[in-house]
Order: C-alpha cells, then structure tokens, then sequence
C-alpha cells in the first residue's frame, strides 16, 4: 500500500475517533493517539495543529458516520411524519451498536469545563443542522397541533436529544421508545 498524506491524516482521524468516543477527550493523550495510529508525532501536527484541531475533525467524522446512516436507514422513506420516526428508530439502532455511549458532541461538551471555541463551535454546527433537519420534516407536515414550526421541531429535538442522553444513562432503548411514542402523540 502507498502512503499518502490523506491516508495517514484518515488514520489519525480514525484512531482518534475510537479513541475519543470510548476514553472521552480528556483521557486519550497524543502519544496514545501516535501510537495506535502508527504515524509520527510530527506527522500528527503536520495534519492537526492541536488537538483541539483534531477532535474537530473527530465531531466532523462522527457527523458524516451518522448522517450517511441516517440517509441509508430513510432511503424510500417520503412522508415526513415517518421520516421523524425513523430518524429516532435509527438512533436507537445506532445507541445499540456503540453500546450506549451517546451522542459525541454532548460527550466532548460534557468532558470540557472551559469550552474549546472551536470544539464548541463544532458542537453547536452539528446541533444546528440536527435541529434543521427536523424543521424541514415538519414543515412538510400537515401540522394541526396548534404549535408554531419552529416550536414543534424544537420539542422533537429536544425528544431525540433526550432520549438519547437518557438510553445512555439507562443503557437501555427504552427512553428512545418512549419518545417514539410522544411522537405519536405530537405529529
């Protein structure tokens, strides 16, 4: 195989993407990170100034993994009412497959008293498009709830991000179920 700038940067971001979301950012040092990824620690600075530079790159892998699986489990999925479901049906697959370790962002977030601006940054850009998605799926909604757009999305938002947190604290799906189920109630 030939080694490339892109993939010793992909295997960098890689090891750091297991390694932060199973140790949390504040216990993954970068002589761990080096040294599961094989790379030079200059070839590590080369690609990430920081390593605040590389857990942006890690929040950003970790939206490309859940956005193209989202995208996957809604393939033929048109109405919006069932996009909304499915969504949550996804992330309770997704909780399930890593073991009930949550959402990434809200983890980093959690982990730094002093927030990064940058991570931050990262944070609120993932939280945003998240919480667009679903304005978008209930403004295609025939919405007679008697709620505002905006506000329904939001509660729908805060449902998914709840059940999240919670099926992480419970390690069980149940929460994501039972917000499946307002759901029901609300759209």
């Amino acid at each position: 195989m030939i080694i490339t700038e892109t993939t010793v940067r992909e295997q960098i971001v890689a090891t750091a993407d297991r390694l932060f979301y199973a140790q949390g950012y504040n216990l993954t040092g970068i002589n761990q990170i080096v040294e599961e990824a094989g790379v030079a620690k200059a070839s590590l600075y080369y690609h990430f100034p920081s390593k605040e530079d590389l857990c942006v790159a890690y929040l950003q892998r970790r939206a490309e993994k859940w956005s193209a699986k989202l995208q996957k489990f809604l393939t033929g999925t048109n109405d919006p009412r069932e996009c909304i479901i499915k969504c949550f049906e996804c992330r309770s697959e997704y909780l399930i497959e890593n073991n009930y370790s949550g959402c990434s962002y809200i983890r980093i977030i959690a982990e730094m008293p002093q927030r990064s601006k940058k991570i931050n940054q990262r944070a609120i850009l993932n939280k945003e498009g998240q919480r667009r998605f679903f304005i978008e799926k209930v403004k295609e909604l025939k919405n007679t709830s008697g709620i505002s757009t905006v506000d329904l999305a939001n509660i729908i938002f805060l449902l998914f991000d709840g059940s999240t947190m919670q099926s992480q604290v419970y390690r069980d799906i149940a929460p994501v179920k039972n917000a499946i189920k307002a759901l029901k109630v609300l759209i």
